[in-house]
């Protein structure tokens, strides 16, 4: 048994590395948002004449400031739908560590009361079994929350709301930072890697 723990610790070693890609990902997110939702905020004052002063009367600057911030607007929205896609290639890579834990102990013919047994301060099969998928199912439901709050962005946007999809989007409420911390450090008991 203490065999198949340091298979399930090879796999949490990958996971861990998973989560380092994901907290990337997700400061490149952030930036990326902050820097759409300053377009979004700007985007309205753009649009009206009169907020040029004197040159108002020179359409050609009234008409090209707006549409080169959309299309840094689309530019962006293109980028965060990229790192979207790389978050979710994460996401079945937990699942793929998750599901190959389920079938490391099928291979061995682990029985129930098997994968329940503990030695010394290791944790069991289960718990190591346990711990990928809620990584797994954490990282999986935080990527539709993003891909959800990204889908939600609009030109008519209101400020307000904006604000509080970044205030969403930074907390990650599906990844609490202490239950992560404490998967890990599970499976590590007694080991430093």
């Amino acid at each position: 048994m203490e065999r198949l723990v340091k298979k399930f610790e090879q796999r949490y070693r990958r996971a861990l590395d998973y989560h380092n890609s994901w907290e990337d990902l997700q400061s490149r997110l952030l930036k990326q948002f902050s820097n759409a939702t300053a377009i979004l905020e700007r985007l309205p004052v753009l649009l009206v004449g009169k907020n040029y002063g004197i040159l108002e009367d020179m359409t050609s600057i009234v008409q090209a400031l707006p549409a080169m911030q959309v299309e840094q607007l689309e530019l962006i929205l293109r980028s965060m739908h990229s790192t979207l896609a790389e978050l979710e290639k994460l996401v079945k890579s937990f699942e793929k560590l998750w599901r190959d834990g389920i079938g490391l102990l099928k291979a061995e013919k682990i029985t129930a009361q098997q994968s329940e047994q503990r030695f010394g301060p290791r944790p069991s099969l289960n718990d190591c079994l346990k711990g990928l998928h809620d990584l797994y199912i954490m990282h999986r439901d935080e990527h539709k929350l993003k891909l959800a709050i990204i889908s939600s962005l609009a030109y008519e946007s209101r400020s307000d709301d904006v604000s509080a999809l970044q205030v969403v989007l930074h907390d990650q409420p599906n990844l609490p930072p202490d239950e992560v911390k404490r998967i890990f450090e599970v499976i590590a008991a007694g080991d430093v890697w």
